[in-house]
């Protein structure tokens, strides 16, 4: 009899032990904000706690974010979602994050820098807006244009965050005073009389650019002139007007301007040599 009434205890007892840890579970759903976790201020742009700081200063790397946040930063165990300040799709991921401009996704290269420089002498602002978003000269450039692009893991947003300096694959590029040289949208190209179909319009065996070298922390339009990257007629070329001006340029090269006698910066720099 004794041992009747242990085993109904005992069942008693278990009955309510689950019933307890089940209710615990419940409740865990949603975790409450831990204080101390981060500095204070580390929400506030004009506090020098802002996390923006701390990311920068651990290279970027935002896989702690993710271990409290959740993989996509939607809360995760902190309860805390990221995506309500970083609502572009890649959220906190997303170029405009580190440069370029935070409230813009379309536009993820400097100004801003990774250093909040905003001026163009500053090296890592440069002429990138010259180059991407304000060209009339030719087709907008690519970042992979003159940074790495290839990523082993798939993974660019991750791979390419490895510090300062960022790396250039532009073989002309020259770090130390920040010039830009051989390269064929500067004047760097050689046209040979001899593999031309129109031979008549060399004064000598080649017709050759510039191959100019711009400062990329100049950016005063002065080194974007016509005529700076190949002169007014190119070096080679026969003189197509008294004047020498850009102008008469359109008389047999049309298909590199537009109907209102602008560049067609779809077919200027295209590496191709167009007659009408």
């Amino acid at each position: 009899m004794r041992n009747k009434y242990l085993i109904i205890i005992t069942l008693i007892l278990t009955s309510l032990l689950i019933q307890n840890c089940s209710e615990v579970e419940d409740e865990i759903v949603g975790t409450p904000i831990l204080e101390g976790v981060h500095a204070e201020g580390f929400a506030d742009m004009r506090s020098d706690n802002f996390h923006s700081f701390k990311i920068q200063a651990s290279n970027w790397n935002l896989d702690g974010c993710k271990k409290c946040h959740a993989g996509d930063f939607s809360g995760g165990t902190a309860n805390v979602s990221c995506l309500g300040c970083h609502a572009g799709s890649a959220g906190p991921e997303a170029c405009n994050t580190c440069h370029g401009v935070f409230a813009d996704e379309a536009r993820i290269a400097p100004p801003t820098d990774l250093a909040n420089n905003l001026v163009t002498t500053a090296k890592g602002v440069g002429a990138h807006t010259s180059h991407i978003y304000e060209n009339d000269l030719s087709l907008e450039a690519s970042c992979f244009d003159c940074h790495p692009g290839n990523v082993s893991d798939g993974n660019f947003v991750k791979a390419h965050i490895d510090g300062l300096p960022a790396e250039i694959n532009l073989a002309g590029y020259n770090n130390m005073d920040n010039t830009c040289g051989n390269t064929y949208c500067h004047g760097n190209f050689i046209f040979s009389k001899e593999e031309s179909e129109t031979q008549w319009a060399y004064t000598d065996s080649v017709i050759i650019g510039n191959n100019f070298s711009p400062k990329w922390t100049q950016v005063d339009d002065t080194q974007a002139a016509c005529g700076t990257c190949h002169l007014l007629p190119p070096t080679g070329h026969i003189n197509a007007d008294t004047d020498e001006t850009a102008a008469t340029c359109i008389n047999c090269h049309a298909a590199a301007y537009t109907e209102d006698g602008s560049l067609n910066k779809f077919t200027h720099i295209d590496g191709q040599k167009t007659l009408n």
